[in-house]
Parts: structure tokens; C-alpha cells; sequence
């Protein structure tokens, strides 16, 4: 403990110089020779036992891909014999059960000792019945599991007329790429037959037959502005839609007459095959592509025709061990073969330039002019879905960004904030970005917050529809987005703009009590309160106003005893108002990230600095800090994502900026 006259570390000469130079060498060391960056992204095993699945569906011959896909989900496998969500994470039984299928696809017997122990942990966990709804239409593909308890959706709600809620522009971008497509599949049902059954997961006959959802896990829901939420409460959405669901799949199998059914597939088709990226991608996310090209190939198309063979090399690009663009992991052999669920480099590159110029990397270097170079050249400026409910005339030139090398269709808000905020940083003028101000401005949403991919996809009723056991079919505004553009529009000098008053007053009425903000992309709370206090700080919000200083007394209560910050994926249970977990070093520098912000002035901050400070050095590595743990998140409490550039640039703008406050306060 310090005394009152003693002096913070981190205000010390050169206290922060070593670690700062670490991580610089070790962000240009991944430099490409055209300036960007890519770092390998972790997600769930899923992704590798569907893989196997469309591979054996499609009836590819690809045995020695299936092996070795086979082999990466065997080390993954927990010592009880399940799989996790994440690193470090429970069992988690729809996991389990994709990847046990997968790998008696693969020719594991039922006997294989690994086998067994997997089989007796998912029995233990109620089994199929109890897995999720993607999981049982996998099954159902396999001829593993009726159609009648798998809750469907029909092709015909591409008919539906806009305005409607069920109209499938109200749907978000990731639901929408992969609903269509599964549509035709719900309609064809084509299926693989099996020479085996997975009576052994089951805990008992009874189970066998049981047709039941699962029960939704529960997840906080209190960040989502829900417009009629009050005056519809007294609906039971769940018994309502159970039953319509019911009569949904009375349509399919009861009718044989089906009036607008042909109309509907023409125009899920024609979707389809009209958003498909010149690159062979859908979306730019693995079930997207999946889905389209099982979609085309139950229509009819052939294998080696154009859509199916460009879609085939865009699945094999994310394929870590197989891809030219995706480095593995340093412990990755050449046995395993691991497919990601999407690729980051227009991200990565944004955040490691970023943290290079705060770290005080002169926006002139040659090395940066080169990812200002690549950056501008990712550019999307042709109008995709969200033109339709944007406030932009489609005759208006825009410009914005993917997370992707290939995502034309649909750019997002969050990549597009953090391009412009580096892009003017080294140099380029409002005149140059105007395009992609026009999208930001246009694309903000009637409560001052802005969604990811979308303007208005806030009807919050889809979320209860039993299809949606994610709960995550729609895209409202989001805290963390909305700070990341203001964090940009602050930077390139806007803060007076009536835009971003009202992102303003969005970002305080949905502080959480305890002085939080929700974190929709990242874990959790930490990675919302960071975006937020950051965003609000950079369009002028005075360092001791109420909600920053709220912000401030948040972050140093969740510290950890060993100084750095963590909190768990989990954490997204309703009313979360901690931060609990493991410390990590992107947790822990969104946190310092946070105080910086908000002002460490007064010595219990400036001693939480150093506490973090040293966490931070506790963790390093020959290649950055090591951070094996997820932190990242995809759809909370269903899928997470452990991007490995986290540990290098969120600690690098984190010192950085510390270094800078610092020195500004003792000069």
C-alpha cells in the first residue's frame, strides 16, 4: 500500500517503456507485406462437427479433411468426456452432442473409450432432447430426429408484406443469411441416412420419444429497448407461439397442398443466389455459407456449378491449417484442421493501427500509411439490405466497412467507426470520409443508439418465437457500438452534431444502476463500460459527471485481488450487475481503458492503475500476453469468440493512453 505522499508508479519514468515496446514489436512482427493484419479467431467446436456434417450431407469426398477435423475436436474434449462453450467453460450439452455425432460420422465407434465417456456425459445432461434447436435440426438432417420437434419456419414468410413483424428485412442480418436458406431445407428435407442410431445418448426409452423443446436459457434481456413492452405483457408469447409453431409444422406435413409454397422457394432462391459475394461467400460467416450451399444443392444445383463451387473454396478459406490467409496457433500440427465461424482482418487491422498510433507510433510511418492504404481499399460502397430501412436515398454515395475480407452486402456500424477514427488519424480529411458519415448518420436508430448491421431491427416480439432459443434474431441499438461512434465521431471533430446529442442521452439512459453498461460484442460488462465511458469522454462528457463517475466506482469495485480485472462468458444472466472472473489482459485494459477515461487522479485509482499495470506484466509472453481465455461474444450465453489479437492491441491502447495521460498531468 502506498502512502498518501508517495508517487504512482505509473507516473515514473520508463515504468511503462518495456511493456510498451513488447507489444509493438510483437503487432509488427504479424504485420502482412500490404499493411493489414489477421489474427486467428477461437469459437465453439460446433463449428468443426458441422463442418463434418455438410461435408458427409453434401456427400463430399473429403476423408482426410474430416479426419483431421475429427482430430481438433478430440482435443478438445474435457476429461469427463464433454465439450464447453468456451475455454475454461462447463459442459455444455448441445456441444457435446454435435461433436459426438460428428465424430461417429467420422467412423468412431460407440465403444471407442472416449466415446463412452462422452456418451454418459451428455446423458447426464438430459441429452438430445434437451440440446438446442440448431442442434436438432442437424439431427433431423441425419434422419436422427423427427421433423415434428424441430420448430420451423416456413418459406412462406418471405411473402409477408413489409410492415409486418414476421417480415424477413425485420429480421437481423446474421438470422436472416441463415434462415433463408434453412427454409428450403425445412421444405425439401433432404436427408443423410445413417447405418447407426444415438440410442446411447439418451437417459432412458422414455427420452427417446420426447418431442419437447428445450427451455430457453434464461439471458439479459433489460438493454433492449422493447417498444409495447408494457402493453403486451399480459400475452404468454411462449404458449402463443408453441402453438402457431405447431400449426406451422401441421402445414408442412399435414397439407399436401401448399398454394404460394413454389412462389415462396422461387424467391428464397433468387435471395440466395443474389447474395452471394463475388468472393463465393454468404455474410461472411461460416452457417450463412453452409446453409446457402445446402440450400441450392437440395434445389437441384450441381457441385461444380458456379455458386456451389465458389461457396465450397469460401468454406475452405476459413478453414485454420487450410487457409493461406488465416495463421495458425503456434500448437496447432498439421493433423488438425480448425473451421472458424468468420475471419476479423478489417477489424484487426483498425484496432492494431490504433493502438500503434497510441502507443506513440507517428501516424506518418510508412508501415501505418500501409494499413491506411488496405484499409481504404476494403471500402464497401454498394447498398445491401440496410438501405431499406436507412434514412439514405439509394442514389447517395456511401462508403463503410466489414469485419470480413468478403462481406459486401452487409457492412456493420462497429468496423465502420473504428476504419473512419484511424483512417482520419493518419491523414484522410471529412471530405474523403463524407460517404461514410452519410452511412453512419443514416443508419442511426430513432432512440440515438445505433445497431450493428441495421437501422430499426428492433422487433424484440421475433426473440419469442421457439425457433429463436438463442434470442438473438434481432439488432437494436447496442451500447457498445453506439461508444465506439462516439468515441470516432469525437475524434474527427463532430461532438457538436445533434446526432450525437442524442447517442448521448441513448448511452445514460441505459447505464445500469450500479454504474455499468451492457457489452452486446464483448464480456460483458466491462468491454459496454469501456465503449461507453470512452465514447462519452471523446465527445466532450466532463470527466466528473455523474455517469462517468458512476462508471469509474463500478470498475475499481470489480478488480481482482492479483489487480487485473476478468469477467466470466457467462455473465450474461438477467439483472448481471458484476464483473466476476479470471483476471485477463483484454478485460483488464478495457478496464484501465474505462479509469482513464473517467480521470485517475486521486491515489485509490492511481493505485488500481498500477495493480493493473502489473497484472499486465505479470502475463507476458515471447508473443504478446497470454490470454487463453474467451472474451469475445457472439450471441450471449450461446456462442463466444476468442479473438487472439484481444491480448496484444487492447493493452497496447490501454498503456498507451496512460503513458499520455500521465505525462500531461506532470508537465
Amino acid at each position: 500500500m502506498q502512502t498518501p505522499e508517495s508517487k504512482s508508479q505509473i507516473l515514473t519514468p520508463g515504468h511503462l517503456e518495456e511493456l510498451l515496446s513488447h507489444l509493438e514489436a510483437c503487432l509488427w512482427q504479424k504485420q502482412a507485406v500490404d499493411g493489414h493484419w489477421h489474427y486467428p479467431l477461437d469459437d465453439s467446436v460446433t463449428m468443426n462437427a458441422e463442418y463434418i456434417f455438410f461435408l458427409f450431407w453434401m456427400n463430399l469426398d473429403e476423408k482426410d479433411l474430416i479426419q483431421r477435423l475429427a482430430n481438433f475436436l478430440l482435443q478438445q474434449q474435457n476429461e469427463d468426456g464433454s465439450w464447453s462453450l468456451y475455454y475454461g467453460g462447463s459442459p455444455h450439452l448441445s456441444s457435446s452432442v454435435e461433436a459426438y455425432l460428428a465424430l461417429r460420422l467420422a467412423g468412431f465407434s460407440k465403444e471407442d473409450p472416449r466415446m463412452l465417456k462422452a456418451a454418459q456425459a451428455i446423458r447426464s445432461e438430459g441429452g438430445p432432447p434437451r440440446s438446442r434447436v440448431f442442434t436438432k435440426i442437424w439431427l433431423a438432417l441425419f434422419e436422427l430426429h423427427p421433423w415434428d420437434g424441430v420448430p420451423m419456419i416456413p418459406p412462406e414468410i418471405l411473402l409477408n408484406p413489409k410492415g409486418s413483424p414476421f417480415h424477413i428485412l425485420e429480421f437481423s442480418y446474421w438470422s436472416r443469411s441463415v434462415i433463408i436458406p434453412l427454409t428450403i431445407l425445412f421444405h425439401i428435407k433432404k436427408t443423410y441416412g445413417v447405418n447407426f442410431d444415438l440410442s446411447e445418448l439418451y437417459p432412458s426409452k422414455d427420452s427417446e420419444q420426447d418431442l419437447g423443446y428445450a427451455p430457453v436459457i434464461p439471458v439479459d434481456e433489460s438493454w433492449i429497448h422493447k417498444s409495447y413492452q408494457q402493453s403486451l405483457q399480459w400475452i404468454k408469447w411462449d404458449s402463443l407461439f408453441f402453438g402457431l409453431n405447431r400449426a406451422f409444422n401441421f402445414y408442412e406435413t399435414g397439407l399436401t397442398v401448399k398454394p404460394f409454397r413454389q412462389l415462396a422457394v422461387q424467391k428464397a432462391k433468387t435471395w440466395i443466389l443474389e447474395h452471394q459475394d463475388e468472393s463465393g461467400d454468404w455474410g461472411g460467416i461460416m452457417p450463412a455459407i453452409m446453409n446457402s450451399l445446402m440450400a441450392l444443392r437440395a434445389l437441384g444445383e450441381e457441385l461444380d456449378s458456379a455458386p456451389i463451387a465458389k461457396g465450397l473454396q469460401a468454406l475452405k478459406r476459413l478453414c485454420r491449417g487450410e487457409s493461406d490467409s488465416i495463421r495458425s496457433h503456434a500448437h496447432e500440427s498439421e493433423e488438425t484442421v480448425c473451421l472458424q465461424s468468420c475471419v476479423s482482418p478489417v477489424w484487426d487491422t483498425a484496432l492494431a493501427t490504433l493502438a500503434l498510433l497510441e502507443s506513440g507510433v507517428k501516424p506518418t510511418d510508412p508501415r501505418l500509411q500501409r494499413a491506411k492504404s488496405w484499409l481504404w481499399s476494403q471500402r464497401i460502397t454498394r447498398k445491401g439490405d440496410w438501405i431499406h430501412k436507412s434514412l439514405i436515398s439509394p442514389h447517395e454515395p456511401t462508403a463503410a466497412w466489414c469485419f470480413q475480407y468478403h462481406n459486401d452486402f452487409f457492412p456493420d456500424l462497429d468496423d465502420t467507426a473504428l476504419v473512419i477514427f484511424v483512417l482520419h488519424r493518419l491523414g484522410m480529411g471529412l471530405e474523403e470520409l463524407e460517404p461514410a458519415l452519410r452511412f453512419v448518420f443514416g443508419m442511426q436508430n430513432r432512440d440515438g443508439g445505433w445497431g450493428t448491421f441495421d437501422r430499426e431491427n428492433t422487433q424484440w416480439i421475433l426473440n419469442e418465437i421457439p425457433f429463436a432459443d438463442l434470442r438473438s434474431l434481432i439488432d437494436p441499438s447496442n451500447p457498445d457500438v453506439t461508444g465506439h461512434l462516439l468515441e470516432a465521431l469525437g475524434g474527427l471533430g463532430l461532438s457538436d452534431r445533434r446526432e450525437v446529442r442524442a447517442a448521448v442521452k441513448y448511452l445514460k439512459s441505459c447505464q445500469r444502476p450500479g454504474g455499468s453498461w451492457y457489452g452486446r460484442w464483448g464480456v460483458n460488462l466491462l468491454y459496454g463500460t469501456c465503449a461507453a465511458t470512452v465514447g462519452l469522454r471523446a465527445v466532450g462528457e466532463a470527466q466528473d459527471s455523474e455517469c462517468l463517475q458512476r462508471a469509474a466506482e463500478f470498475v475499481l469495485k470489480q478488480q481482482n485481488p492479483d489487480g487485473g480485472w476478468g469477467e466470466d462468458c457467462d455473465n450474461y444472466l438477467p439483472e448481471t450487475q458484476r464483473a466476476e472472473g479470471k483476471s485477463t489482459p483484454s478485460q483488464t485494459a478495457w478496464a484501465l481503458m474505462s479509469l482513464e477515461a473517467c480521470g485517475f487522479q486521486d491515489r485509490e485509482r492511481k493505485e488500481a492503475v498500477d495493480r493493473g499495470i502489473e497484472f499486465l506484466k505479470s502475463r507476458q509472453i515471447e508473443d504478446g500476453l497470454l490470454e487463453p481465455e474467451f472474451t469475445g461474444t457472439g450471441f450471449p450465453r450461446h456462442f463466444y469468440l476468442r479473438y487472439d489479437g484481444y491480448r496484444l492491441y487492447f493493452p497496447l491502447i490501454a498503456l498507451g493512453r496512460i503513458q499520455s495521460s500521465s505525462n500531461s498531468s506532470s508537465s
